[in-house]
């Protein structure tokens, strides 16, 4: 659903789904390899659970595959971070407990996802990391884009 917004951005983007080792080798790692491409990681924020177990083993998987390791300039958790719930009572407030069965006995855990956070949330926070990482806004890049495709219009029509 965010891409549209990463579209506009010419900037890949792919759900992983927690654990999916082909999707990642076959899919992301190529896009990774021989470069310094950042990588944007989505994800719930879970306190004591299992959702920092799951993007450090993607992260881990896809340094193995990519053959590089990445930083906090290099990996950027865009959502949801223990800040950001931090600093908002309304994310707060939609915290839920869960339970972890991976280990006995269960270990019970609060949530916050992102599906309960909101579509118009997230995209918000993706954008805002995104025209962070740019060496200058998009709208003055689209604005130069749409003068250029005028003047090469222009000259098209002169040499008919």
């Amino acid at each position: 659903m965010l891409e549209r917004i990463t579209a506009g951005y010419l900037c890949p983007i792919t759900a992983t789904g927690g654990q999916c080792g082909g999707h990642i080798v076959n899919e992301i790692v190529p896009l990774l390899e021989g470069n310094e491409r950042k990588v944007l990681y989505l994800g719930d924020c879970e306190e004591r659970g299992p959702g920092d177990q799951i993007e450090a083993n993607t992260r881990r998987y896809i340094e193995k595959h990519a053959g590089r390791t990445f930083t906090d300039e290099t990996w950027i958790k865009v959502a949801l971070t223990p800040e950001q719930v931090a600093r908002s009572p309304r994310l707060r407030r939609l915290a839920i407990d869960k339970v972890d069965r991976r280990y006995k006995p269960p270990r019970p855990y609060r949530a916050i996802e992102c599906e309960a956070v909101g579509q118009a949330v997230l995209e918000r926070m993706l954008r805002t990391v995104l025209d962070r990482l740019l060496p200058e806004p998009l709208e003055r890049v689209r604005v130069r884009e749409q003068r250029q495709r005028a003047k090469v219009r222009a000259a098209l029509r002169r040499m008919r």
